[in-house]
């Protein structure tokens, strides 16, 4: 008995059983060679997109640092507008130390603390500080220069020793380190003049170009200069309509004839 399977005895080869071999191994090489198609999504992130993308978070944690207030809600926005009430009358100056303080938390208290108490051994206090306040050879200019240029350097506050840099802040404003300084001068028990913006502006225009930092010999070989020294401002101006009023002349006011001589008492 013969396997159905097995070639039929005795048949005779044929080019048509080899061709029809041939054609079902190009057939299976075919599907062999067909792959998938390649799907996108599996590409590598590029490298300029990783860079912009923490170029970007970096800017944006820099300008939160700088214009956050310490996300405080009683740190006052000065430049912010708003339209609550519809009030066209004239609108008052933003008080400065409620500026100063929005400045300084911005600013300065990485250092000195939000109690002025600075850190031991590594940044002086605001409180009762004779850089602050004025003293001895401590002048309120001296105090304008180092916002200004910064410290660097050994210096001795309230009789203790610090030796660490300070920055520059000479990028702010006048009147936005009028409103710091005014800040630290009345803050935390501290009694001082405020610190105007014309009185920045005067230190400023002396300091000339200097960028270097300031240091304690430096600034103790400059005069102090107090706020109460500067220059008054210039008299008001007459009210509309109202005529300038002339001071009187020491002539005009002494008696011109006998006349005005004050009266004698009978029998004086």
């Amino acid at each position: 008995m013969t396997d159905s399977n097995d070639p039929i005895p005795n048949e005779p080869f044929s080019d048509s059983r080899v061709s029809d071999e041939m054609n079902v191994a190009n057939v299976h090489g075919s599907i062999l060679r067909e792959q998938q198609d390649p799907e996108d999504g599996y590409e590598p992130i590029p490298f300029w997109l990783i860079t912009l993308f923490f170029a970007i978070i970096f800017w944006a944690g820099m300008y939160l640092a700088y214009n956050s207030g310490g996300f405080r809600s009683d740190v006052f926005n000065a430049t912010q507008v708003s339209w609550v009430g519809g009030s066209s009358g004239p609108v008052a100056p933003p008080d400065p130390m409620v500026v100063g303080k929005r400045l300084y938390t911005a600013n300065c208290v990485a250092c000195h603390q939000t109690t002025g108490a600075g850190v031991a051994r590594q940044f002086p206090p605001l409180i009762g500080s004779e850089w602050v306040l004025g003293g001895d050879w401590h002048g309120d200019n001296h105090l304008v220069k180092i916002l200004l240029q910064g410290l660097q350097g050994p210096i001795q506050v309230k009789g203790e020793n610090y030796n660490n840099a300070m920055p520059p802040w000479q990028q702010l404003k006048d009147d936005q380190i009028a409103a710091i300084l005014t800040y630290i001068r009345a803050e935390w028990g501290n009694q001082a003049p405020p610190i105007t913006s014309e009185f920045v502006a005067q230190i400023r225009e002396s300091t000339g170009v200097r960028s270097e930092p300031w240091t304690q010999a430096e600034l103790q070989a400059i005069p102090k200069q107090m706020i109460s020294e500067a220059a008054p401002a210039a008299p008001a101006a007459p009210a509309d309509g109202a005529a300038p009023a002339v001071p009187a002349s020491p002539a005009a006011a002494a008696p011109t004839s006998a006349s005005a001589a004050p009266a004698v008492a009978p029998g004086a």
